[in-house]
């Protein structure tokens, strides 16, 4: 998996998480974007090696919350 990715379809007013493992392709088309994380290795082998599951804890622990519910609130 290279994004973790959380839209919001507005076609049907569902959230949508989505796993994307190419840069190009897999994108939803017409659903908005709420919150993705860069999975692929760039994003975290200089500061945590291999361990991938402390980036991943550190990036939930860095997430602004309000902007995520403001980005949700103009959908």
């Amino acid at each position: 998996i290279g994004w973790a990715a959380l839209y919001y379809d507005q076609a049907t007013g569902r959230l949508l998480n989505v796993w994307i493992n190419e840069h190009d392709v897999g994108h939803l088309s017409g659903a908005k974007l709420i919150l993705i994380m860069d999975v692929f290795e760039h994003a975290y082998m200089i500061d945590y090696g291999l361990k991938r599951a402390d980036y991943i804890e550190a990036f939930f622990k860095a997430i602004d919350w309000k902007t995520v519910a403001e980005r949700f609130e103009k959908q």
